[in-house]
């Protein structure tokens, strides 16, 4: 959208950048040969692209509007290098700082890492020697170049990069520079068809991913600076059930922290997660229970249907067999009236007839955890909705039963992305500053160095 702006100014042209939560603004001014200043909005985030403004000077002040998007900048008429201006749409006024560049910048948060590191980061590009594919990442090492314990970083779901970026907040990131600074090193990596990794990520599933983890681990053990003996997993959500299964299978790994990650089975999870979310929605409960029967349904039709082909016939029988009797208030209710029981089936099943949800739904944690032998840490918020808490942890302690250490610890007010939240829907995930949590970051490295220092005595 933006390509223009990045290419540089042009003559007579002025960019600044301000950012609300996750949503970047990039004010232009421009001059033409009349010496008459022109000035546009743009925002990716937004989907503005060079919205024209009208100007009205003030004796104090500048007034800049957009009537067709409701769109109000309120400034000082002299524009410097970095200013303030109140920005009005149809979210409320909002005080922003505006700093001058020369192009679209990235988000920015203040817990990206900036300045001058105590860390050197190495950009790695190695090929799988099972898998065959080229694997892209970035490796942290601390500045003064020992052996270090080594964590290596697992995205959760959907197509991630190493950063495991989510509305420009920069997850992975923020952990590695916390580890980094308290003397762990790690890696992070590109999910597959992303960034320098090759391979279809839209093929893969949690055997696959885990597969990805496990050449890593065999590449990263070679490399200088890293301890070999120790070396580890920190899993978010699903990259937690790639950390229990790759822990289970690989005398290597020597530690594991799960991050949200999931503790039940992935039918219960279904469960878990979907009723917490409809609930954080706050729909009613009666409307909940009837909406989670649907679901029901469709989650034990594709648990006890694993042939994509027949898939899509036997969720339509069997998602008409429930709405049969049922009233057509019910049925509005739940937006199942008028057909529209036919866009549920078609949305369901092009993500239920993929691998990776299918090996979701089928994943069973007494299959992997009670063959962990080494000190694991799992970590929840109280008011994650996509991986409830108390169920998932009492899992992890109930089928760890080889572990020698099992640490624990729910934080109250933390949602999935370990943020401090107030509505702790999924939508407030972008609209929160805050990318990481620094008690957990805090917990972790605290957690990973008496471990350290527990195995070298």
């Amino acid at each position: 959208m933006l390509f223009a702006l990045s290419t540089g100014l042009s003559r007579g042209q002025s960019l600044w950048q301000g950012q609300y939560h996750a949503k970047r603004l990039l004010l232009e001014k421009t001059q033409n040969q009349n010496a008459k200043d022109s000035f546009f909005l743009s925002s990716p985030e937004y989907y503005y692209n060079r919205l024209p403004l009208q100007r009205n000077y003030l004796s104090d002040s500048l007034i800049l509007k957009n009537e067709e998007f409701n769109l109000v900048l309120k400034l000082k008429p002299q524009l410097d290098s970095t200013f303030t201006l109140v920005f009005a749409n149809y979210e409320g006024e909002h005080p922003i700082q505006f700093d001058q560049v020369n192009a679209l910048q990235p988000h920015s948060y203040p817990q990206h890492p900036k300045g001058t590191l105590p860390y050197t980061s190495t950009e790695l590009v190695f090929s799988g020697k099972k898998t065959g594919i080229d694997y892209g990442g970035t490796l942290v090492i601390p500045n003064d170049h020992k052996h270090y314990p080594l964590a290596i970083l697992l995205n959760g779901t959907g197509r991630q990069d190493r950063n495991y970026t989510y509305s420009g907040h920069q997850f992975f990131t923020v952990l590695a520079d916390a580890l980094a600074r308290n003397g762990i090193a790690s890696f992070r990596m590109d999910d597959r068809g992303t960034g320098s990794t090759t391979g279809n990520f839209d093929n893969a599933g949690i055997s696959d991913f885990t597969a990805d983890a496990r050449e890593a681990l065999e590449y990263l053990k070679a490399r200088e600076h890293i301890d070999s003996r120790f070396i580890g997993l920190i899993g978010h959500s699903e990259g937690g059930v790639v950390a229990s299964r790759l822990t289970a299978q690989d005398p290597d790994v020597k530690f594991m922290v799960s991050l949200s990650g999931v503790g039940v089975s992935g039918l219960q999870i279904l469960d878990l997660q979907n009723t917490a979310i409809l609930k954080a929605s706050k729909m009613p409960d009666s409307l909940v229970n009837l909406q989670m029967e649907v679901y029901r349904e469709l989650f034990k039709t594709v648990y006890n249907n694993q042939e994509t082909d027949s898939l899509k016939t036997e969720l339509e029988d069997r998602l008409g067999k429930w709405m049969k009797g049922k009233s057509l208030k019910t049925l509005e209710a739940l937006q199942l009236a008028d057909d529209r029981d036919k866009t549920l089936i078609y949305r369901f099943y092009n993500s239920a007839k993929s691998k990776l949800y299918k090996e979701m739904i089928l994943y069973n944690p007494k299959q992997y955890l009670p063959d962990i032998e080494v000190p694991v840490l799992v970590l929840n918020g109280d008011a994650d909705i996509f991986v409830p808490a108390s169920e998932n942890v009492a899992s992890f302690k109930e089928n760890l039963i080889n572990a020698p250490v099992v640490t624990t610890k729910i934080y109250p007010g933390l949602n999935h992305m370990y943020q401090h939240c107030k509505t702790c829907t999924s939508q407030e995930i972008s609209m929160l500053d805050e990318v990481f949590a620094p008690e957990v970051l805090e917990d972790i490295t605290q957690w990973i160095w008496e471990i350290y220092r527990d195995d070298n005595k």
